[in-house]
């Protein structure tokens, strides 16, 4: 769903007769520093707090199970916002492993159909992680487990939850963990080690034969997810005006998943995540160009800042906050052309390794 713009070829030339005044940057990384620190200080910290998360919410999902109270049910929604917090920031580098092993597509299918999942747990015999793992993904996930929690319209309650919907409930929080448990693993360096595939782009590495391969690996990350949220996740409900097409439609959590799939982009961009810091994409670039750099930090806050001025639920935004919407997506339009033009542009003609 990632749309196309036409990046004017003198517009790319530009880009590197800027004069000197405009690099006054002190700060210069190689681009062995930005892999390394994407790595260490981005992603695997990014997917540590995942799985973090998903453990409390399994555990509070078992606590609903067991004990079906309002408090209890409240703390399981919020658990289950928190780890789609932690998911939707891991969503701005969907690179290696979460996309070659579908973790991404079993955990995060949507829309839903809530007819159809109040037929399957009416007629189904068994909720076992090994059956739900094998059910089609649009039954899989956080989103079925949404509807479960919030239920149509917000209307469910601690007393509304079935016997049937409490065991599907607890097959689908264990198998988020087990999906999130397998990603990690397929980083680490006792499991698939995909960070010695990224650390060792350029020497070695049988995924990334040199830098470039990998920086522009990080850099299509942060496109991708632009493309994704404007155009699609928003573009698609907002064209149809259909908020049944909406990613998180029972939570209403909606722009909050797109705000965080913006930060999530954006901390990469930055190599910054939950108060670390490090070499970043951001500093390699302003070391020669530092209004390109200062252009893409301002429109990753213009597209956050967009988003935060939708102020109702994004199902209700598509008919009474249209300008807004729109507004949203250009900004990630243009952020998103940017990422794919002169920042791309600057990458492959600066990284030489």
């Amino acid at each position: 769903m990632k749309r196309s713009f036409l990046i004017i070829a003198a517009a790319s030339v530009s880009l590197f007769a800027c004069k000197k005044s405009e690099n006054n940057s002190t700060s210069t990384v190689t681009s062995k520093e930005v892999i390394t620190d994407f790595v260490n200080k981005t992603a695997l910290p990014q997917y540590a707090t995942l799985q973090a998360k998903a453990t409390v919410l399994n555990t509070a999902i078992a606590t609903l199970n067991t004990s079906p109270t309002e408090a209890n049910l409240d703390a399981a929604r919020t658990a289950w916002r928190d780890v789609r917090s932690a998911w939707e920031q891991c969503e701005g580098f969907l690179m290696g492993p979460v996309s070659d092993e579908n973790y991404d597509p079993n955990m995060d299918t949507w829309p839903v159909d809530h007819l159809q999942l109040d037929s399957f747990t009416a007629n189904s015999t068994s909720f076992t992680p090994t059956t739900i793992q094998n059910l089609n993904q649009a039954l899989r996930g956080f989103h079925p487990l949404e509807f479960i929690l919030w239920g149509q319209g917000g209307s469910a309650t601690a007393a509304t939850l079935t016997a049937k919907h409490k065991e599907y409930m607890v097959g689908l929080a264990q198998d988020v963990v087990n999906n999130i448990t397998a990603l990690n693993n397929s980083w680490a360096t006792s499991g698939g080690n995909f960070q010695s595939l990224m650390l060792t782009a350029g020497e070695g590495s049988t995924r990334y034969t040199s830098r470039k391969e990998a920086m522009l690996a990080i850099l299509a990350g942060m496109s991708d997810i632009c493309g994704e949220v404007g155009g699609g996740k928003i573009f698609d409900p907002f064209t149809e005006v259909d908020s049944t097409k909406t990613e998180s439609p029972f939570s209403h959590n909606s722009i909050t998943d797109f705000t965080n799939n913006m930060r999530g982009a954006q901390n990469v961009y930055l190599c910054n995540y939950n108060g670390a810091s490090g070499a970043s994409m951001s500093k390699f670039i302003a070391a020669r160009n530092l209004s390109l750099d200062n252009k893409i930090k301002e429109q990753f806050s213009a597209a956050i800042t967009a988003l935060g001025n939708v102020t109702v639920p994004f199902e209700t935004a598509i008919h009474t906050q249209r300008t807004q919407l729109q507004n949203a997506m250009n900004a990630m339009n243009t952020l998103q052309a940017t990422l794919d033009g002169d920042a791309k542009t600057y990458v492959q003609t600066y990284v030489t390794d």
